[in-house]
């Protein structure tokens, strides 16, 4: 990472905290995710571990993000940006979209040759939307390839993933019951606002070689707000999906668990 001029204090306080809040966000919910996931039936447990499993890779990742960047812009109060390491972004994106997308499949319980059908494209699509997005913005001269083309790229699979969310996964939406249904549209929604805010980042750094540290800022700031909705919030409706359903499929587990409501 490049920056044209320095950072100021109160621009390194506001990525420092926010890093810190991805890092609380991320742990507590995983915390959360993990000891909750006895009040589903066991056949959508799998959805809620997998969703637990999301935010505690990011988690991971964010404390190494943080600590990556107190060493790169506060040892001895000497701004390094150089040493400040984008790939920790991409290696947790790489393992956590196409979970993110493993956890809505498989908390409707489809049929599994449906299931494997939805998965096999989205998975891969996925992956190749991270991969292809990191050399444009990392800057990596990669067989001579602007930026711009990298974008371009990533946005193949990301166009192709909607598809299939939207028609493919639509048309498996008709056997959910309408209170299920409002909540996965809720959660396509809230993927396309959340990763929206990548390729809006992306578009503005292209044809900088290097960014202003506002930039900088407002790139650490939108990725972080971003993640913590699209992993937190979402595995967390992810979880009320299970719930829901638990309830729809066993009376008994619906008295026992809703007695009160």
């Amino acid at each position: 990472m490049k920056l044209s001029n320095i950072l100021t204090d109160g621009q390194f306080n506001i990525v420092y905290n926010m890093l810190s809040l991805g890092i609380a966000a991320m742990l507590f919910t995983s915390i959360f995710l993990w000891v909750a996931r006895d009040r589903v039936l066991p056949r959508y447990r799998t959805a809620v571990m997998v969703s637990a499993s999301v935010t505690s890779i990011a988690a991971y990742h964010y404390f190494r993000m943080f600590d990556n960047f107190s060493h790169a812009f506060a040892v001895d109060g000497v701004n390094n940006p150089g040493a400040y390491n984008v790939g920790y972004r991409y290696v947790d994106w790489l393992l956590t979209v196409p979970l993110l997308l493993v956890e809505l499949v498989a908390v409707l319980a489809l049929a599994k040759a449906a299931q494997s059908s939805i998965l096999n494209r989205l998975v891969p699509a996925a992956a190749a939307m991270i991969v292809l997005g990191y050399p444009g913005d990392a800057k990596l001269d990669i067989w001579g390839l602007d930026a711009s083309v990298w974008g371009l790229l990533s946005t193949i699979p990301f166009l192709y993933i909607l598809y299939v969310l939207f028609v493919e996964l639509g048309k498996s939406l008709s056997r959910q019951s309408a209170e299920v249904q409002k909540k996965v549209r809720i959660l396509r929604l809230l993927l396309i606002a959340t990763w929206g805010v990548y390729p809006i980042t992306f578009i503005m750094a292209m044809g900088n070689t290097q960014a202003t540290a506002d930039q900088f800022v407002a790139r650490e700031v939108g990725y972080s707000i971003a993640d913590i909705l699209a992993k937190c919030l979402f595995g967390l409706i992810i979880y009320s999906i299970a719930r829901i359903k638990s309830a729809e499929d066993d009376k008994e587990f619906a008295k026992s668990e809703f007695k009160d409501a």
